[in-house]
């Protein structure tokens, strides 16, 4: 037996400690259940995204932040979910080679969609609020801010996971998912880094600016006339505001626990939820992606007009051959 097999043998022998074989089955047939329609649903909106770019994306700019939230989910789902599927279905990861790509693309893609949707949280604010702000200087306050957001998790990520010096003795755990994460979390200065600005800051700017909108827009409902410019200007934001807080909602229930257990562990039991992050914790981000196509078509109506465009002529075509058959 050489050392591979050796390691991929103790791998799954671990992993039957951590996870049963029943969860697993049960998460790889939730996740493939909810993947299918879903990415169904993506692929629809790019094709209407292109098709009608001048209205969605040239004279929307709010719309620019939805595209990128929906292109890091789907590159999420379409090509991190088969390592964690094939990851279920074996119990273990049959190589290290594999374990370096997947923690980088796992936590860059994941990290982006966090990024991206507190941004989103910020410059809608702005855009219901303080419109004309960011309609006169769109280079610095919308088209800079979301560039900087896209680079700053490639970049971190790409340091802090390929380009990361680990130490002689560090091994992959082959058991664990992700296989047990990138070596530099067993580093003082770059985890606690990674944990409050990538994890806990944009989580918590995202819970403010959603209660600073839901504060604001109830503050102005309660104060204006609704004849008024600023109740009028309210009601034709509204589904722009359902959809970032539909949006934001999934993104806070994802992470919001992680920063739970972070704090406790810290604080209190470093043991503390090792169970609930192995079965569920791990997918809850899956989840969120399934979730965020279906979220975006509320403040899309022009996309809904082509659905029902299309169910239209449907529902023509089959009636036309019973009409000639009467």
């Amino acid at each position: 037996m050489n050392n591979q097999t050796y390691n991929t043998s103790l791998a799954s022998e671990e992993i039957s400690s951590r996870i049963s074989l029943m969860q697993r089955i049960i998460t790889m047939s939730l996740l493939i259940a909810f993947a299918i329609p879903s990415l169904i649903c993506f692929l629809v909106i790019f094709y209407y995204f292109i098709r009608l770019r001048k209205t969605l994306l040239f004279d929307r700019i709010n719309h620019h932040v939805i595209l990128c939230i929906l292109i890091s989910d789907f590159l999420l789902i379409a090509t991190e979910l088969p390592f964690s599927l094939r990851y279920l279905s074996l119990g273990y990861v049959q190589s290290t080679r594999i374990c370096l790509f997947w923690a980088f693309w796992d936590y860059y893609l994941e990290a982006t969609t966090l990024f991206l949707t507190m941004y989103a949280a910020i410059e809608r604010y702005f855009l219901i609020f303080h419109k004309e702000w960011i309609m006169k200087n769109k280079l610095f306050f919308h088209y800079i801010p979301l560039g900087f957001v896209c680079f700053y998790t490639f970049g971190i990520y790409l340091y802090f996971v390929p380009l990361f010096p680990c130490r002689p003795n560090y091994s992959y755990d082959l058991a664990g998912f992700v296989c047990g994460g990138p070596c530099y979390l067993s580093t003082f200065v770059q985890s606690v880094y990674d944990t409050i600005v990538d994890v806990m800051l944009p989580t918590c700017v995202l819970l403010i600016f959603n209660l600073l909108m839901i504060g604001r827009v109830i503050n102005y409902k309660h104060k204006v006339s609704p004849s008024t410019q600023v109740s009028n200007k309210l009601k034709k934001s509204r589904r722009m505001i359902l959809q970032l807080l539909a949006i934001s909602l999934m993104t806070l229930i994802t992470w919001m626990p992680w920063i739970f257990i972070i704090l406790v562990e810290d604080f209190y039991d470093p043991s503390f939820g090792e169970q609930f992050i192995t079965v569920f914790l791990h997918y809850l981000p899956y989840f969120t992606s399934f979730a965020s196509p279906f979220l975006a078509l509320i403040n899309l109506p022009e996309i809904r007009a082509e659905f029902k465009i299309v169910k239209t002529q449907v529902t023509t075509a089959l009636h036309i051959p019973n009409l000639t058959h009467a």
